[in-house]
């Protein structure tokens, strides 16, 4: 990759897509000069790196932009709102003979772009358009989905949720407004054909991912529309249908329709796009707004046949590393042979695949939608998350349950759910009558309360820095007790114990796939032994120092880590309360959760548990010889944080 060599401009460059997508370049293409130009760019703007050039331009001033961008190899259009700007900028980039990438989300400036396809193509430059969210990812979902002829008869839908957690960039309240409209376009019978607006059709709703009931949809119509009706698109025979809608949480349809119905003036549209915007930046205060994002592709009327993303991440971290991969494969020089617009849909197989690969690199993957497999496998809350090339930056680096961040909305009904459907449950609603099941409520909280106020000690034995977390520490493991004591008492502990077993480690291990990133994510890395090995032992310092155990380090001999887990407060509070049985039962659960994490390393790991919550880890690499890898092992123990760089 000759990056070193290479200028890029990105239009929009301080707008909530534009922040990120110079973010994501930065962190993986250090020697890559990068100017954020903007029409009135802030002082208060923090770029993340001194290869960052700010400009002010206006793209309205044609020949000053013109002049401007013939100083650069490739633009990135993150200008919005996309039908008011139409092909402007694109228009500006041909005169000055440079190649670019947006992420266009409007059918009608998709329509404008596709006219400078033979203008492009005489020039040898290449417009690569809607590289974003929904089109761009959905595009390629799509194009893999129908060249397999997933569906007999090609028809295809893309469905997409949005969590309110983001709040929202200024711009996109005006492409949401412009897309209320009484009709929408859609590809039927192969051709392209606007229609009235489906509010009230078989398909108004839909069942997205972990959610308890379908969610009210909004169609729109999909910018793939515009290449799809051309004839030489490369799926024309095989999409012969497309149906396209979303769902943004707080976002009702009523309202959607209600907006549909009024007429906004050019002043009215501004008014309630503002209004828009100050309600997303209230809304994702909301400790119930969502920070997953959903998008799904499916052929026919079945979604379990389709591909899914879903992650706690935005779309606009989706839209910005879409752009990123369809930059880092322009890089590598696979669009030199490609002149003229092009979408995801329309690539070809060898092409979409490095666009896969580099999107993997970044991340972003897409799945099979076997939702039962996720849920074996303890994922409900998706698996996409940006991999911005340092391992600190990988979701909860270093935290744990009492130092993350934030908890998701979605954790406390999960467990709940947990509860309600194990084994444990049913044995004891099963085997007492309904009277003698409300007492045992009442009697398992009562031990609650008293278990709690038996481990103040625990509390009060710490520094005031710590004496909160060990109050939640404390609350934790009496609710264990508490229940598991009491249903030993109905039960038995023959009984009891395997059901409370089996579901403390079912909880757990969805509990910790939303903790720690998904494995795959650490083969973006230079070194995924290194980068999995830091995340890991950075956890468990952390972990450790909270004193709720000692954990101890030694890679003394070449190619291995032996570290011992000892002192487990756990433990200790299992057995004051009588329930040694359940003492080793977190590190049965850590253990599962750590084989899963290296996963995608070729790491071994040697998990030996001890008595009341000790244990013995020994971590090799697969190879016997002193290879790359075993040396980074060796010296991992020594590493400072924050040091695995990626080199996607």
């Amino acid at each position: 990759m000759t990056d070193h060599t290479k200028k890029v401009i990105v239009l929009g460059g301080t707008g909530e897509t534009g922040r990120r997508i110079i973010l994501h370049l930065c962190t993986t293409h250090p020697k890559l000069e990068i100017a954020s130009a903007s029409r009135a760019p802030s002082q208060d703007t923090e770029y993340p790196s001194l290869q960052v050039t700010p400009i002010r331009l206006d793209i309205y001033n044609k020949q000053d932009t013109i002049e401007t961008l013939a100083h650069f190899d490739l633009a990135i259009i993150a200008l919005g709102p996309m039908d008011k700007v139409g092909a402007l900028a694109h228009q500006c980039c041909l005169e000055a003979g440079i190649d670019c990438i947006d992420i266009n989300d409007s059918l009608s400036a998709a329509d404008e772009i596709y006219k400078l396809h033979d203008l492009a193509r005489q020039q040898q430059n290449t417009i690569l358009t809607g590289m974003g969210f929904t089109p761009g990812l959905s595009g390629l979902m799509l194009a893999k989905l129908a060249e397999n002829n997933a569906s007999s008869s090609g028809r295809y839908a893309i469905r997409a949720y949005m969590g309110a957690a983001y709040g929202g960039g200024e711009t996109s309240p005006y492409a949401m407004l412009s897309g209320f409209k009484n009709t929408v376009t859609q590809i039927l019978g192969g051709q392209r054909i606007e229609i009235p607006t489906p509010w009230k059709d078989d398909n108004a709703h839909f069942q997205f991912p972990e959610h308890p009931k379908p969610q009210a949809l909004i169609p729109y119509s999909a910018v793939e529309c515009a290449g799809l009706s051309h004839p030489n698109h490369p799926l024309k025979k095989n999409v012969q249908y497309l149906d396209t809608r979303y769902h943004i949480q707080y976002l009702g349809q009523g309202f959607a329709r209600l907006m549909t119905a009024i007429s906004l003036g050019q002043k009215g549209q501004q008014f309630m796009a503002r209004k828009f915007y100050q309600s997303g930046q209230n809304i994702k205060a909301k400790g119930k707004a969502d920070p997953d994002t959903i998008l799904w592709v499916y052929p026919d009327n079945s979604p379990e046949q389709g591909l899914l993303i879903h992650g706690v991440i935005s779309s606009y971290d989706l839209t910005a590393l879409m752009a990123c991969a369809a930059t880092d494969v322009w890089l590598t020089g696979q669009f030199n042979a490609l002149h003229g617009v092009f979408a995801t849909d329309q690539l070809d197989g060898d092409i979409r695949k490095w666009l896969e690969n580099t999107l993997a690199s970044r991340g972003v993957t897409y799945r099979p939608a076997d939702l039962a497999a996720l849920h074996r496998d303890g994922i409900h809350f998706g698996w996409v998350e940006p991999v911005c090339g340092q391992v600190h930056r990988l979701s909860n680096y270093g935290a744990n349950w009492y130092t993350r961040e934030k908890q998701h909305p979605r954790m406390i009904p999960l467990q709940k759910q947990f509860l309600l459907e194990s084994g444990i449950w049913k044995a004891l609603r099963t085997q007492q009558s309904p009277l003698a099941f409300a007492r045992f409520v009442i009697r398992t909280l009562m031990r609650w309360r008293r278990h709690n106020k038996q481990f103040a000690t625990y509390q009060n034995r710490h520094s005031a820095s710590l004496r909160q977390i060990w109050k939640q520490v404390t609350q934790d493991i009496s609710m264990f007790t508490s229940g598991y004591s009491c249903a030993r008492d109905v039960l038995g502990q023959d009984a009891a114990a395997p059901l409370y077993r089996q579901m403390f480690l079912e909880t757990g291990k969805m509990e910790m796939r939303n903790l720690w990133p998904e494995p795959q994510l650490f083969s973006a890395f230079a070194d995924p032994n290194q980068a999995a090995l830091d995340y890991w032992l950075t956890f468990m310092r952390h972990y450790a120092a909270l004193e709720v155990m000692h954990f101890n380090v030694d890679d003394q001999k070449p190619g291995q880590l032996t570290c011992r887990i000892t002192d487990c407060a756990y433990a200790k509070m299992f057995v004051e309360q009588g329930c040694p049985e359940l003492a080793n039962l977190v590190r049965e659960m850590e253990h599962e959760a750590l084989m899963h994490l290296f996963s995608h390393t070729q790491l071994n790991v040697d998990w030996q548990s001890g008595d009341n919550g000790t244990a013995i880890i020994v971590i090799t690499s697969a190879t016997q010889t002193n290879t790359k890898e075993e040396r980074n092992i060796e010296a991992i123990g020594n590493k400072p944080e924050h040091e695995t760089i990626c080199s996607c």
